[in-house]
């Protein structure tokens, strides 16, 4: 099992070293000066987890609650969620509580939650409602479902493909439209699922297959597509699987990544040994654009009310104003379209239909579903509409996705080939 790492409280010393963008940050003084584990922020209510209690606003921030201590022994609260008024608290080593007072008073919530090894299942990396459902992230055992509205209800396994692919000990799970995206394992991957499917399906960060020492920390539905942060820098999906692309950052190794959306920009904080450096991205995470360094300062976690920015550090909670970070106008450019035509399924050639809103190189690449590419066509095209024909004919039968590159920008489509 991999944990985050816990560090000295040494924040006193720190301030000296603060640099001046330091001075935008002001601690919410209502939490202790302490590790302070995540952030969670949906409509006006916000919540952060603690050593031994969660903290929770009702009120965008205004004023907080503290939570009894919510087991005997536990040392981390890792992950606080609220659903029709409950709170839900999934700890390092105890397994998830629930609170029908909004933290007066604490149940255990681990019935059917068993497995892993030395007792890993009770190790809640992330928590994740979905409509009447509680996704629990183990870091060990893998993913977990709980129905909410069953009485008493039990939690089940939810999912056969992780142990298999070396990827039961999980970072974090998301949501995204229908699709659930979880971030596990060392070895470049991350899986997708959607309603009705029996598993997850692994998907290959980088479109071919293992990348040893690659773990995803984090994921993000923009509502335009999928963002992954990962101890190597940023991936990017339109659909939360191959085709990938990948952003380096420049940061070297990170330690740990941390994203938060106030639409259309989505901010991240990216971990390092030397701190957290906060950056910006208007483009789905093809580029970023830096905020600040805060030197010496472990981020766990981020989360945005409004024009508020929260950290959740090691030396407590934190916030900023967002509102007038520097965001230089960007012209935006007409969408590409990109679209299979005529009928389908597809049994010989192809055609894919596309517009550019300026003549340039553009390329099209065609992967099967474990992200091998199949095919590929690239050249110069003029401006406005362009269709083009492939031969899929030595395609074996299945669902094939076909990505179209121009630059940074790519759009993506899927279709069947059948015999």
């Amino acid at each position: 099992m991999t944990l985050r790492p816990r560090f000295a409280r040494f924040s006193l010393i720190l301030l000296a070293f603060a640099s001046p963008a330091f001075a935008q940050w002001t601690r919410v003084t209502d939490l202790p000066v302490t590790d302070v584990f995540s952030v969670w922020v949906k409509g006006d209510t916000i919540t952060a987890g603690v050593d031994t209690a969660a903290y929770v606003s009702t009120n965008g921030g205004t004023t907080w609650k503290r939570s009894v201590k919510v087991t005997t022994g536990v040392t981390s609260v890792e992950v606080v969620r609220v659903h029709n008024g409950r709170l839900y608290a999934g700890t390092i080593g105890q397994g998830v509580f629930v609170s029908h007072d909004l933290g007066d008073s604490w149940l255990p919530f681990n019935q059917g939650l068993t497995g892993g090894i030395a007792n890993s299942h009770l190790f809640i990396k992330d928590l994740l409602v979905r409509g009447d459902s509680l996704f629990a992230a183990t870091s060990g055992a893998g993913p977990w479902v709980r129905n909410l509205a069953a009485i008493p209800g039990s939690w089940s396994h939810y999912g056969a493909v992780f142990e298999p692919n070396q990827a039961s000990n999980m970072e974090a799970i998301a949501a995204g439209g229908s699709r659930l995206l979880a971030c596990a394992g060392a070895n470049g991957t991350v899986f997708f699922r959607d309603p009705g499917q029996l598993d997850w399906t692994l998907s290959w960060l980088n479109n071919v297959g293992i990348v040893a020492g690659l773990g995803a920390f984090t994921s993000i539905w923009t509502g335009t597509g999928w963002v992954v942060g990962t101890n190597g820098g940023v991936f990017r999906s339109a659909l939360g699987q191959s085709p990938w692309t990948f952003t380096n950052v420049g940061l070297g190794t990170l330690l740990n990544v941390s994203f938060a959306l106030r639409a259309p920009v989505l901010f991240a904080m990216f971990g390092t040994g030397a701190g957290s450096t906060i950056e910006f991205s208007r483009d789905n995470g093809a580029s970023w654009q830096f905020v600040e360094e805060l030197p010496f300062i472990f981020t766990y976690g981020i989360a945005t009310h409004g024009t508020t920015l929260y950290a959740a550090r090691f030396d407590g909670l934190w916030r900023r104003s967002i509102a007038n970070v520097s965001v230089p106008p960007v012209l935006t450019p007409a969408r590409l379209r990109f679209a299979v035509v005529g009928p389908q399924p597809v049994r010989g050639d192809i055609r894919f239909q596309f517009e550019l809103p300026e003549a340039g190189q553009a390329a099209i690449d065609v992967f099967d579903l474990g992200g091998r590419r199949a095919g590929r066509v690239a050249r110069e095209w003029p401006a406005g509409s362009n269709e083009v024909r492939w031969d899929s004919s030595t395609l074996p039968a299945g669902v094939y996705v076909a990505r179209l590159s121009v630059g940074a920008r790519s759009e993506v489509v899927r279709f069947v080939r059948i015999r």
